[in-house]
């Protein structure tokens, strides 16, 4: 199938959501690695011109860990990291629109490496709450490990 039109584009297109595992290293010797999953969709945004590559959902396990009590220690974590509906990338019409190869360009936005860099772009971005609810604060995350989930 090729689309001509931004309106056939956003009427008829179609790609099913990936699902990924990954393996996420929390800079904290507090915790190991932790496990979450993740669901990437891709979908039209006709008013922007483009097609939004973006987690629809990820979360991990739960995640424990008990504030240290020092002024300079580490804030305590009970919760689970997620996310919803954050864009990762995007793929301007352009790039589809005419082009019988257009699954060839969805899929170079959502290989393993690629999907690595803009999760632990999200993952570094993510704030985490103290166990009071008062604070927020970041960590440092790295994706060791990212499996396709059929």
């Amino acid at each position: 199938m090729v689309y001509n039109s931004a309106a056939e584009l956003c009427e008829g297109f179609g790609y099913p959501p990936v699902h990924v595992k990954l393996t996420i290293e929390i800079i904290d010797k507090r915790f190991g690695p932790v496990k979450a999953e993740a669901e990437i969709a891709i979908k039209p945004v006709k008013a922007k011109g483009y097609l939004e590559v973006l987690v629809e959902e990820l979360e991990s396990e739960h995640i424990f860990a008990d504030e240290n009590g020092s002024i300079y220690g580490s804030f305590g974590i009970d919760q689970s990291i997620q996310i919803y509906d954050e864009v990762l990338t995007t793929i301007p019409f352009e790039e589809i629109m005419g082009n019988a190869n257009w699954k060839e360009t969805v899929e170079e936005s959502i290989t393993a490496d690629k999907l690595k860099e803009q999760l632990g772009k999200s993952l570094n971005d993510y704030q985490f709450s103290d166990l009071s609810g008062k604070y927020k604060f970041r960590k440092r995350c790295t994706i060791t490990e990212l499996q396709f989930i059929d």
